[in-house]
C-alpha cells in the first residue's frame, strides 16, 4: 500500500494520499469543472449529477483501492482514479452505474427537466452514435486504465506525472503489464498534437483513432474531433511519463 507522499518547495504545501470516502463530492466537482479540456460538463451536458455519476462513481464508490488525490491547504485540487481490471469497471459499470444513469437521464428527460436542448442531443448522442465510434481496444491485453484532473492551481508543479508513476508502482506491484488510454479532442490541436508523435512512435504497441460526431452533433460546431485510443507496456509507459516530468513538469 502506498504511503501519503509529500512534494517539497517553498510554496508547495500540498500533499498526494489515497482518495477517502469523503472526498467524494471534491472529485465530483474537478470532474465538472476540467471537463472538455477546462470548458466545463454544461458546454455540452448540464447535468452535473450525471456527467460525475458516469465519470467518477465506479472509483469513488466500488473501485477506489488505485486513487488518489492532491490536498494543498485543506482543499482538493486534484485527482487520479485507476482501475487494475477493465473487465471489472465494465461489469460494474453495466450493472451498477449504467443502469442508474440511464433512468435518471429518461426521467429528467420525459420530465423536461433539460433546459438546454444541446443535452437532449448529448443523451441521443450517448445511447446511439458513441458506442459505434469508440475505438477497438483488446482489454484482455491492455487492461489497465486511469482518469486524472488537475485543478489550474496545481499547474507546473509534476502533480500529473507524479501521480501517474504512482500507479505504474502499482500495476508492477500487481503484475498488471499493460495499460490503455482514450481521449477524445481536437484532431490538430489537443494534447496528442503537442506530445502524442514521440509516444506513439517511439513507445506505443497499438495506436488507432476514429472521428468523433461528439461536438458537430450536440452543439453544431464543425470541429475536427477524433478519438484516439492507443495501448502500451507499463515499463515503456514509464520512460515516456518520466521524460514529460523532467521536461514539461507537468
Amino acid at each position: 500500500m502506498h504511503k501519503t507522499r509529500r512534494k517539497s518547495g517553498p510554496d508547495d504545501r500540498a500533499t498526494i494520499r489515497p482518495l477517502r470516502p469523503d472526498d467524494r463530492q471534491a472529485v465530483r466537482d474537478i470532474c465538472c469543472r476540467t471537463a472538455y479540456r477546462n470548458q466545463g460538463c454544461e458546454v455540452i451536458f448540464e447535468d452535473r449529477e450525471l456527467h460525475a455519476d458516469y465519470w467518477t462513481r465506479y472509483y469513488t464508490d466500488y473501485a477506489p483501492e488505485a486513487s488518489w488525490v492532491v490536498e494543498q491547504d485543506g482543499k482538493i485540487i486534484g485527482y487520479f482514479l485507476g482501475s487494475t481490471d477493465h473487465t471489472r469497471f465494465l461489469r460494474t459499470m453495466g450493472r451498477r452505474v449504467v443502469p442508474r444513469y440511464i433512468g435518471k437521464a429518461l426521467w429528467r428527460l420525459v420530465t423536461r427537466q433539460y433546459k438546454k436542448p444541446q443535452s437532449v442531443r448529448y443523451l441521443l448522442w450517448l445511447f446511439v452514435r458513441s458506442w459505434r465510434e469508440a475505438p477497438a481496444i483488446s482489454y484482455r491485453d491492455y487492461p489497465a486504465h486511469y482518469h486524472c484532473n488537475i485543478l489550474r492551481a496545481g499547474y507546473g508543479r509534476g502533480y500529473y506525472t507524479t501521480l501517474t508513476l504512482m500507479f505504474l508502482d502499482h500495476l508492477e506491484e500487481r503484475g498488471i503489464a499493460a495499460l490503455h488510454g482514450h481521449i477524445t479532442e481536437d484532431r490538430e490541436r489537443g494534447i496528442w498534437d503537442r506530445f502524442g508523435t514521440s509516444f506513439q512512435v517511439e513507445h506505443a504497441d497499438f495506436y488507432t483513432e476514429k472521428p468523433s460526431s461528439l461536438f458537430r452533433f450536440v452543439t453544431g460546431r464543425d470541429d475536427d474531433v477524433v478519438n484516439r485510443a492507443w495501448g502500451i507496456q507499463t515499463y515503456k509507459y514509464r520512460k515516456w511519463i518520466l521524460w514529460l516530468k523532467e521536461r514539461y513538469n507537468i
